[in-house]
Formats: structure tokens, sequence, C-alpha cells
């Protein structure tokens, strides 16, 4: 009967320090494996980053939420003046720039005093309540005479969940006689949003109605604007004309309206979009669709007695983003007792401006051998395709006729 042979024990003994030696070894691997797929899965999570972005606000335009009309008498520590807005992913914070003082001891004619932002999470109006999902506010009341700190969710048909509700002393955000008020919320809570809105606001309640104070609405990340040129430059003879293509790219969720105009310091380049029109400095208007690209035909001609040389010809682009009417009323509750949307004066569109730089070199007038090299570039392939057939088939078809006829003059 055959038998199994044992191995020495010192084999074994190897064979398991060789095993163990490798899990030793893979240990780390895979702990900076695990890492590395953590800080991908962090890193995918948190919303866009951004530096500090500024926008003003006009004075004294609040919005009495009674009827939605405009009024001067609100409260003058809510005219809010200017925002600087900024985030690192996870937190998105504001500083409300105040036309007066912010107050420590609020008037007994403000039965509220409330600060903050109406966020668009997702960039589309016809989700959340009016487009709004999130509310994030500080408040004080003349009852509790407390600030507080409020993250609210909103839904579709106006109900509300308070996602955080903390009593706060003012000097979390604010100090006396400080013409700001600091706003802050963590993105965590709005599941790190990748494209969004925000109003800000400040307002104050009295006799029942809240007296309120919106900028207009922002985007985040920041809205874009690009203008290219395909090609990137242009060459022109004297008193010719091209045509080339301009591209446009914007953010996409939006249809901006963007005015273009071009313009050069030469008085010998005449540029226009119309193509109908060669008169210099013609405006434009391109809508751009919400996927944010588009492409119109730009039209250069130079004159005939344009010095020969390089010359920059500038694209200026406008865009006009439309407002967007976010906001009904105060809140959802609110909106059922007085619906309708705020006057649009409200919620102004936001502008952006850009420019792009064109090369186009004017070189002299074609000569009569330029025409004939021209020529012989578009016609010289194949004619010698031609010859090269001829010369390769009937050539030797020739050359044999040849030989036999003067061979049979010989017999």
């Amino acid at each position: 009967m055959w038998k199994r042979a044992k191995l020495p024990v010192n084999t074994y003994v190897l064979l398991a320090s060789l095993v163990f030696s490798i899990i030793i070894l893979y240990i780390p691997l895979i702990k900076n494996a695990t890492s590395s797929t953590a800080k991908i899965d962090r890193n995918i999570l948190i919303s866009p980053s951004f530096s500090n972005q500024e926008i003003l606000d006009p004075d004294f335009d609040w919005i009495h939420m009674k009827n939605k009309s405009n009024t001067r008498n609100g409260d003058y520590s809510t005219n809010i003046e200017s925002v600087d807005y900024y985030s690192n992913g996870k937190t998105l914070d504001a500083i409300l720039w105040l036309y007066f003082p912010f107050q420590v001891n609020q008037s007994s004619l403000n039965e509220e005093v409330n600060y903050g932002m109406y966020i668009d999470a997702d960039f589309n109006p016809r989700t959340g309540y009016g487009g709004i999902e999130y509310k994030f506010e500080l408040s004080w009341n003349s009852q509790s005479k407390n600030w507080t700190k409020v993250l609210e969710k909103w839904s579709h048909f106006g109900g509300t969940i308070v996602l955080d509700n903390q009593t706060i002393p003012y000097t979390n955000f604010s100090k006396k006689d400080a013409h700001y008020v600091i706003l802050s919320t963590d993105l965590d809570s709005m599941l790190y949003p990748k494209k969004y809105k925000v109003v800000f606001y400040g307002e104050v309640k009295r006799d029942g109605y809240l007296i309120s104070d919106f900028t207009r609405m922002v985007a985040i990340p920041p809205l874009e604007l690009a203008v290219s040129s395909s090609p990137n430059s242009v060459e022109l003879r004297k008193g010719e004309t091209k045509t080339i293509e301009v591209k446009v790219n914007t953010t996409q969720g939006y249809e901006p309206t963007i005015n273009l105009n071009t313009t050069s310091q030469s008085k010998y380049l005449i540029s226009d979009f119309t193509q109908n029109d060669t008169s210099p400095d013609r405006n434009y208007t391109l809508r751009i669709p919400s996927y944010g690209m588009a492409t119109t035909p730009l039209t250069i001609a130079s004159t005939e007695n344009a010095p020969v040389g390089p010359y920059t010809l500038f694209i200026f682009a406008n865009s006009s983003f439309p407002p967007e009417q976010l906001i009904e009323s105060k809140s959802p509750q609110e909106s059922r007792a007085s619906s309708g949307p705020l006057p649009a004066s409200a919620l102004t569109s936001e502008n952006i401006f850009t420019q792009y730089s064109l090369l186009v070199t004017v070189r002299e007038p074609l000569t009569l051998i330029d025409h004939i090299a021209d020529l012989w570039d578009k016609v010289g392939q194949p004619i010698s395709f031609v010859t090269g057939i001829i010369i390769g088939h009937i050539g030797p078809w020739i050359y044999t006729k040849i030989r036999e006829r003067r061979k049979n003059q010989r017999s």
C-alpha cells in the first residue's frame, strides 16, 4: 500500500515563514489602496470649491411681501449693499455687507429679523418648492430675544423638514455696530450638490408681514463664458474676404443671450457677424441653448490699400443670463396665503463679459505666377496621375508598335 511521504519539519517552517512574509508585505499595499479609494470617494462627494465672488445689490430695494411691491420702508440693517461668497466644497460661506450696522438691540417695530439664503440644490426650477430645495437662515424674534440658526428642506408641495435648529450668540456671525453678517452652512445636508443656485436676503417682519431685500440669483460654480474661433488665426490678401466660425461656450443649464461685437485699432479691417453688411463693429445677438454651446459665422475683410502685416481683431462677448423667479414668497406656508411671483426687478439678470483676440495677417495680392502656382497645386496632381498612366501603359505599346514597323520596313 502506497503511503504519502512526509516533509521534513523544517520544510513546513519555511513554507509558513514564506506565507507570513507575503502577508506582511501586502498589508501596506492594501491599506494604501483603501486609503486612496477613500480619498477619491470623499473628493467625489464634495461640492465644487471656488474662490471669493462678489455681487452688488441696489440700495433701498426692499419688497413688501404683503403685495409683492417695492418699498423703501425696510429696516436699514437689512439693506444689503454687496455679498462676498465662496466655498471649500464642504461649506458655503457668505458675507452680507450691510448699509447700516448690525443691531444688537432690535427696534420695537421688528417682530422678526432674518438673514439667509435660498438654495436651488439641483439647478432645476421644476423641483423643490418653486425651484427652492433648502433655506438657511439666521433668525431673531421679539418673543425669545434669541438668535437661531435654521436649515430647512422644502418639498415640491410646500412641506418642510427642519434639518438643523440651534440657538447661537450673535457674536458667531457679527458684532455690535459691524456692517456685516456672516452666513455659513454645511453642504453635506444637501448631499453635496455639484451645481446649484443661491439667493441671499435680509428682512424684518412688521405688522405680520415681511419686508425683504433680495439679491439677484447666483450660480455655483460661477457662471462661465468662453469665446474661440476656428481657425484661430486668419491670413488675408489685400482686398480679400474670408468667413470663419466663432464658438461661444457657457455654463450648461441656462439659455443666456450673448451680444457679440468686434473692434480693431486698424481701419483696414472690416468685420461683420451678419454676412449681409460690411459695416465695421457690427453688433450681433446670439441665443445659447441650454446645453451651453453655439456657433456663428464671422466675415472678415481687408481693404485694397491695407498695409502688409499682422493685425489684432478683438471679439467681445457680453452675456445676459435671464433672471429666474425662484421665490414666490418667504415660505411655502405664507405663499398659500399670498401667491404670485416677485416683481421682475427683485431678481435681475447676471451679466458676464469676456473677450477673445484673433490674429489677422494681411499679405500682398497674388501675382500671375502665384495664380499659376495655385492652379498647379489644385490640378497638378491629377495631371501627373494621368500622365503617369499614359507613360506607364500607352508608352510601351507605342514603342512596341514603332519597333514592329521598323522591322517590317527592313524586311
